[in-house]
């Protein structure tokens, strides 16, 4: 009589154990996951919010007139954004204020890109027609535009503008020369805030750089003017020469 042959032990129905543990801990990761990104949404949004309040803070427009004028007041402090964009919001606001006062809120403009932060400031604001010795009333906004250059460690530019009509002076042959000495009594104010001299660039441009019109009053207004350039990232250095040898 033929033995009866065992029946292979059939497998247990059903997922393997360890299957269930494996769904538990990815379940649990993706809700993990799911939290991360709704709350950095979150932030995200609180954080585009404070910088597009630095965008508009003291951005222009331009009246039929040519004037400057504040787009927005500066808004308050987001939660979201981080420490370096509170101290640049909180500086813009007194900035803000003291032009306010001063009632010179229309002769100055801030702008951010993405590896500059500038200023762009009326000449009347710093200086008395044909002169390059800063006004006393300067001293309280450049030393608060001094905090905002010491918050980022890289190259400063300052350049001078004028118009186009001619200076002839012993002081001052030309608009370079006065351009370029504006320039350079800015430098001075800001290195005696505490601004390291070494980071400075002080260019004078004379009348060759107009941003409007020479042909109007309105526009000349425009083109006199002092711009202050803070980069926001290391400047790459090279040239294209840099492995150039010539013996003579």
């Amino acid at each position: 009589m033929a033995k009866k042959k065992k029946c292979p032990e059939c497998p247990p129905v059903g997922a393997p154990e360890y299957m269930l543990t494996y769904g538990d801990m990815m379940t649990l990761l993706v809700t993990f996951f799911v939290l991360l990104i709704s709350f950095s949404s979150v932030q995200e949004s609180k954080f585009n919010q404070a910088m597009g309040s630095l965008k508009g803070a003291m951005g222009v427009l331009r009246t039929d007139a040519g004037a400057f004028i504040l787009k927005q007041r500066v808004p308050k402090y987001s939660e979201g954004a981080g420490a370096l964009e509170y101290e640049l919001q909180k500086v813009l606001e007194e900035i803000e204020n003291i032009t306010e006062k001063q009632g010179t809120h229309e002769m100055i403009n801030f702008t951010k890109s993405e590896d500059r932060i500038n200023f762009n400031i009326s000449n009347p604001m710093l200086f008395g027609s044909g002169q390059a010795v800063l006004r006393k009333d300067a001293s309280g906004l450049l030393e608060k535009i001094s905090s905002i250059l010491k918050l980022f460690p890289y190259e400063i530019k300052v350049e001078g503008h004028t118009d186009n009509i001619p200076i002839h002076t012993a002081a001052f042959p030309s608009n370079w020369e006065l351009s370029s000495a504006r320039a350079l009594a800015v430098v001075r104010k800001f290195v005696s805030y505490g601004v390291s001299p070494a980071r400075f660039q002080a260019i004078g441009y004379g009348e060759f750089r107009p941003i409007a019109t020479n042909d109007t009053s309105t526009g000349r207004a425009i083109n006199r003017r002092v711009e202050i350039s803070v980069s926001l990232k290391p400047e790459k250095n090279g040239s294209l020469l840099n492995d150039f040898e010539y013996e003579f």
